[in-house]
């Protein structure tokens, strides 16, 4: 009974604070340390914070149980104790904080309106207002910190730049020297800055998005919103659904969109997203692409050679490129290349008057014209952009970037380039129905040839028929979802006799590798080109299905990070894949391989690994289908010659949705020693499994030792354990690989890789950090990182020369042990 009163207490306490709890600050009621206001609907809470014993006066989240600040007041200037106090001077005019000794540490410059009130408002503003008329003086959406919040303006208003500057730290509200701002000159556009120094840039506005950032068109969940005018040029976003919250932050060199239901926050996006979102990666006239075989990911724009051949060779791209041929004004054209982010616009005018085809002849009578575009893509083919000044800062996306037309010499211009309209129009009109026709006379033919070999064969499924069942069938392999996306009859069917030709009839002397699935060959192609020919064996009924799941998955999936599939060859009872060639074969024949593993220094290494957590990144986020690995091991990552990573084999993997958190399987497959725990014991996998996977590969490539080798310092001992060991111990350097100098220069890199190792093979799948968190950690010096928890790792040990398939029962889950590759 007692204990029901109190309860009954407390509650009455706190449901009356709740009801006494104020917005506003008067002449006769300022606010004192241990205060809070409380917006009118509860949604932001002012008051003072602690961090690194310094007080702050700050704004935050009320509802979410992580503070999540959004606005700081005195973050340049901390208070040492606890006197602070918020008031209004005697006229209202003013806002100022101060301590017990009235030390000012913050305050609002003089107004000359007088105001009675600061009000706390829903939408995280905190303004000085008329309370009568409601009229604002003075607003802390004018003074943003790092945080933009739903309605609040980033730009150039009345004059007044608005820009939001990073924390110091995750700790240390204090400003940095990362900053977002906009650049007014030419058209407007965004610039993360390293003080001066540009690091990102998100592209013009087209009229729906950046074109930097074409993910913005599909995000339905939020609004953005553009204004240029001769009064302001701004940047905002609205919630569109109200059960979800959405902030966008800078972090130090990274804007970070998180939402929240109202608990946790999720990571939805970031940027810079890769190595192409590096601000003039390629230098002028250069377009870097993911998807590109080149290194790193920069070609030159056709018409143009690299500035230097050298320096290009030493992957030192930032001089960019040069024109092949020089133009003379009279007989100079255009080219045409789609799916950009488009150059930066600092000398490039707009008229939104003029359509696209009065847009070229303009800038072909322009002698200083570089290149045109359409730049409102809402509105058919309405505002020319015309640049005056070097191509600078393009990547091109797998899609949705938008159309640049660049000005070369006359001479290079490709000859369908010169033809007029019309005539272009009516080739294009002939191709069309040339190709219909030919399809038609393809269906015919293909029709009589399958009849005629059913006939011959009764119901034994030819060669086209199976190829076709690759493209349209995914019998259980993918989820319902993904059927939709499984159309793959533009893959190309490789003939066998020219297979057989391009590996020696599968000699044995270009055997590559073998695996659970199949054998892997090199070939050669006519005109020399190397390939990897994947022959699918007879071992079970499985071989049909990983094959399909591979052919769907991974034509699905370009990342400069994955390794690209070329076509597939099915005849008869010949399953084979074609892939791209990599010259140093995969990680494990060099890593784990004494006399080769200098060849990997550490730089090498490190890159290796940031590469890896790119693509890993790439499957779980950005990619069209969100798929989970399951697969993921040191013989699964392939290097090319310059010794860049690619993910590869993904007949075990598996799509998710957006809403799924973790599936249940009961046939565990995948390489003992690389699953996470609840997977191999529960048949539980997520995300976080090839989290688990991908630590267990940064610490094998930080060691050089298998993570399944039993260590001489524990009988029972290890990879992950060992590691552990050493950590806790303030060993972590003993880890390193024997072949790595322990320089001093990369110690915070090792130690850094060593850490975010450990938080990824975390016992339990929540503990561990997801994909997103994983390249921030890696990429960014200054990101915080939490100590790690024990590793999850098994307790049974398999000796290490066990060569074939093992299976064990675990709470009724069937557990496939393959040996890598």
């Amino acid at each position: 009974m007692a204990n029901f009163q109190f309860i009954l207490l407390l509650s009455t306490f706190f449901l009356f604070s709740l009801c006494t709890s104020r917005d506003t600050i008067t002449l006769d009621a300022p606010l004192s340390y241990g205060d809070t206001l409380l917006s009118s609907g509860g949604v932001f809470t002012l008051g003072f914070f602690t961090s690194n014993n310094m007080k702050y006066l700050g704004i935050w989240y009320t509802q979410i149980i992580q503070q999540t600040v959004v606005w700081v007041a005195n973050r340049d200037n901390p208070m040492l104790d606890s006197t602070g106090v918020l008031s209004l001077n005697t006229n209202g005019s003013i806002l100022q904080l101060q301590n017990g000794s009235a030390k000012v540490f913050w305050s609002t410059s003089p107004l000359n309106r007088v105001t009675a009130v600061a009000r706390l408002l829903d939408t995280g503003n905190f303004v000085l207002m008329d309370n009568n008329t409601s009229i604002i003086s003075w607003q802390s959406f004018d003074y943003p910190t790092d945080t933009l919040l739903p309605g609040l303006k980033v730009g150039l208003i009345m004059g007044q730049p608005r820009f939001l500057t990073s924390w110091t730290s995750s700790d240390n509200p204090s400003s940095s020297n990362y900053t977002i701002k906009l650049d007014s000159a030419g058209f407007p556009e965004y610039f993360i800055l390293d003080r001066s120094k540009r690091v990102y840039r998100t592209g013009p506005w087209n009229g729906r998005q950046f074109s930097g950032e074409p993910e913005m068109e599909t995000d339905s969940k939020l609004t953005f919103v553009f204004v240029s005018n001769p009064n302001e040029t701004y940047y905002t976003f609205y919630v569109n659904d109200t059960s979800l919250i959405s902030r966008l932050v800078l972090n130090q060199s990274f804007l970070q969109r998180y939402v929240s239901d109202g608990s946790g926050w999720t990571l939805y996006w970031s940027l810079p997203r890769d190595q192409c979102d590096n601000y003039a990666q390629c230098g002028p006239y250069g377009v870097c692409n993911l998807n590109s075989s080149n290194v790193p990911d920069c070609t030159c724009l056709a018409g143009f050679i690299p500035e230097s051949e050298k320096q290009w060779d030493l992957r030192d791209t930032s001089a960019g490129c040069i024109r092949r041929t020089g133009l003379n004004c009279t007989s100079d054209g255009f080219i045409r290349i789609s799916d950009v982010k488009l150059p930066e616009t600092t000398n490039a005018t707009v008229d939104s008057t003029v359509g696209l085809e009065d847009c070229r002849n303009r800038c072909l009578k322009n002698c200083s014209c570089t290149g045109y575009s359409n730049l409102d893509v809402s509105n058919g083919e309405s505002s020319c952009m015309m640049w005056f000044s070097d191509l600078v800062d393009i990547r091109q996306f797998n899609g949705g970037g938008q159309i640049l037309y660049y000005r070369v010499a006359g001479s290079d211009v490709p000859a369908a380039s010169n033809a007029s309209e019309k005539r272009k129009t009516t080739n294009a009109a002939i191709i069309v129905i040339s190709i219909i026709l030919g399809l038609v006379i393809l269906a015919s033919f293909g029709y009589l040839v399958r009849r005629m070999k059913r006939k011959k064969k009764g119901l034994r499924q030819t060669s086209f028929e199976l190829a076709w069942s690759l493209a349209h069938e995914h019998d259980g392999v993918l989820d319902e979802g993904s059927r939709s996306q499984g159309n793959l009859s533009s893959l190309p069917l490789y003939d066998v006799n020219v297979i057989f030709s391009a590996t020696n009839n599968f000699s044995p002397s270009n055997k590559l590798g073998e695996g659970g699935f199949g054998t892997v060959f090199m070939g050669e192609l006519d005109g020399g080109n190397r390939i990897a020919v994947k022959r699918l064996g007879n071992f079970s009924t499985q071989g049909l299905d990983e094959l399909k799941n591979e052919v769907i998955l991974i034509a699905k999936l370009q990342h400069i990070n994955l390794v690209s599939l070329l076509g597939c060859c099915i005849k008869g009872e010949e399953l084979m894949l074609i892939y791209e060639y990599m010259e140093n074969k995969s990680m494990d024949t060099i890593i784990f391989d004494k006399a080769k593993s200098s060849q990997l220094n550490w730089q090498k290494r490190f890159e290796i690994i940031k590469g890896i957590a790119r693509g890993v990144l790439y499957l779980h986020q950005d990619s069209r289908l969100r798929v989970i690995h399951r697969d993921l091991k040191a013989s699964n990552v392939l290097l090319d010659k310059h010794m860049n990573p690619k993910i590869s084999d993904f007949g075990l993997a598996r799509i998710f949705g957006t809403d799924d958190t973790k599936s249940h399987t009961n046939r565990v497959v995948g390489t003992y020693g690389y699953m996470a725990p609840e997977y191999a014991m529960d048949g539980i996998f997520s995300v976080k499994s090839d989290v688990f996977s991908f630590g267990v590969l940064v610490l094998e490539i930080i060691s050089g030792k298998k993570n399944r080798r039993i260590f001489d310092t524990e009988p029972s001992s290890n990879l992950l354990s060992y590691a552990w060991t050493l950590w806790k111990d303030n060993k972590s350097l003993e880890l390193l690989d024997t072949s790595i100098s322990k320089n001093s220069f990369h110690r915070e890199e090792i130690m850094r890789c060593i850490q975010v190792g450990l938080l990824c093979v975390q016992d339990r799948p929540d503990d561990r950090p997801d994909m997103s968190t994983v390249v921030l950690m890696l990429n960014s010096r200054d990101a915080i990182l939490p100590q790690p928890k024990q590793p999850g790792y098994f307790s049974d040990r398999v000796t290490s020369d066990a060569k074939s398939l093992s299976s064990c029962t675990v709470y009724d889950t069937t557990l496939t042990i393959m040996e890598p590759r």
